[in-house]
């Protein structure tokens, strides 16, 4: 087994654990919730200010909780979806299964189609920096003029000739006239 593999295993082991933990943390929070029944819809009352229904959860938590779970919850609880909590663990657990966070969206755009070879390089230099677990998505669109758009989960990386164009019409201070 060389290195990558080894430090992908312990990654691996690494995510799962953390996973683990959290999950048990948020199982101890539907606990606390189902245990005390007139407790949700209390905490989802509208009429009630938000410090004041974030004090009531934070009462019911075990105080050495994770703070990542406790972000969630909060979250949930701010948005008045902490009845989700069960069908939140339940896509969590999925995900586990799955093998981790599940599949990365790529969307590509250039201004014309990409021939086959290149769109084999593309893939193949994403998944050696990004992982296998990629989903592509192709666009065309022309005013990009040239050069290509990649959008990998949440970052962007524009090579347009487009974008290069205005940055390059600001650094001179050219304004364009429509």
């Amino acid at each position: 087994m060389n290195a990558a593999d080894r430090a992908q295993n312990y990654a691996n082991a690494f995510f799962e654990a953390a996973f683990e933990r959290w999950l048990t943390s948020l199982g101890e929070a539907a606990g606390a919730l189902e245990g005390n029944r007139a407790l949700l819809p209390r905490l989802q009352a509208e009429d009630v200010d938000f410090k004041d229904r974030q004090a009531l959860l934070e009462g019911v938590l075990p105080a050495d909780m994770d703070a990542l779970v406790r972000n969630l919850l909060s979250l949930l609880l701010q948005r008045g979806d902490l009845g989700l909590l069960h069908e939140v663990m339940a896509a969590l657990r999925q995900r586990l299964q799955l093998g981790g966070a599940g599949p990365v969206p790529v969307t590509v755009t250039t201004a014309v189609p990409l021939a086959e070879d290149l769109r084999a390089a593309l893939e193949a230099r994403l998944a050696q920096e990004y992982g296998e677990n990629l989903v592509y998505t192709y666009h065309v669109d022309a005013a990009i003029l040239g050069g290509v758009i990649v959008r990998v989960g949440d970052k962007l990386m524009d090579g347009s000739v487009a974008t290069r164009l205005a940055a390059m019409r600001q650094t001179l201070g050219v304004t364009v006239q429509e």
